[in-house]
This record gives C-alpha cells, structure tokens and sequence, in this order.
C-alpha cells in the first residue's frame, strides 16, 4: 500500500508541476522583428504609459511576425511586452485581435484578453489560453533603443 502511495503521490507531483507557459494552440511559427524605438517609434516609450502598437507586414525580407502578426505594448508594469495577433480560440490568422482600450478583442468570437500588466490573459469567453507571448528584449545601441522580438 506504502508503495502505490508513494506512486500516487510522484505522478500528482509531476502533473501538479507541469510547465504550460510554453504550449500554445496557436501555430510555432518564427518570430524575428526589431523595431528601432528612437529613431523609428519616438512615442513609443515606457515612460508614455500603456500603449499599443501592431505589426502586420514585413519591412525586410528576414523578418518574421508570428502566425497572424505581432501585438507589441508597453504594459502598466512599465515593461515592452509581445504577443501574436491570433486568437488561441478560433486560430484564424486572417482575423487577428483588435484592440480596445486594455484588451485585444477577438473579432470572430469575441474572446478579451486583459493587456494591462503583460500577461495577455483572457477576461471574457470560453477559452482558458492566453495569446501566445513571444520575447520583447530592450537594447541600448549606438543608433538609440531597440526593442528585438523573438521567441
């Protein structure tokens, strides 16, 4: 009996332990993007508070936006975040969330993720996944701040 518990109690450990923060329904595509924050995207700043920026297009041909796109904001914490533009729910990359105020909004099923500190969580719908979070890592260079996304 001593034996299955101690069984149990391994395989309820393991499972309890699990790491999730790097699965995620929405395609594993590359990500690659740099965007040049003094001399590009001035307003761009922590010290501007929360705000958002999306990137849908490519400007060279080495760059690489996700599965739907990049969502790019500065988070109340005072930090860069990024996440792609798809929905974990319906996964349609041609419908990416649209922002509203703190959320990105889900257009085809109407999914909310709360934006606000940096975690892309979803507030309103059925789907207990957040948006799929890439790396958002600063850089002091000799041409000013740059912001590299990858993941």
């Amino acid at each position: 009996m001593k034996r299955y518990s101690i069984i149990l109690l391994i395989a309820c450990l393991s499972i309890g332990c699990e790491d999730t923060n790097f699965r995620s329904s929405v395609p594993h595509v590359p990500v690659s993007y740099t965007l040049y924050i003094t001399s590009e995207h001035p307003h761009f700043i922590v010290d501007n508070g929360f705000q958002t920026m999306t990137i849908t297009k490519s400007k060279f041909e080495r760059e690489y936006l996700g599965y739907a796109g990049l969502l790019i904001w500065v988070g109340m914490d005072g930090h860069y975040h990024a996440a792609d533009l798809c929905c974990p729910h319906c996964l349609k990359s041609s419908k990416p969330v649209a922002i509203d105020g703190l959320c990105a909004v889900c257009p085809i099923c109407e999914e909310s993720f709360d934006l606000s500190y940096g975690y892309a969580v979803p507030t309103k719908g059925v789907t207990k996944e957040p948006l799929r979070k890439y790396q958002a890592l600063t850089q002091q260079t000799a041409t000013g701040l740059t912001l590299r996304i990858t993941h």
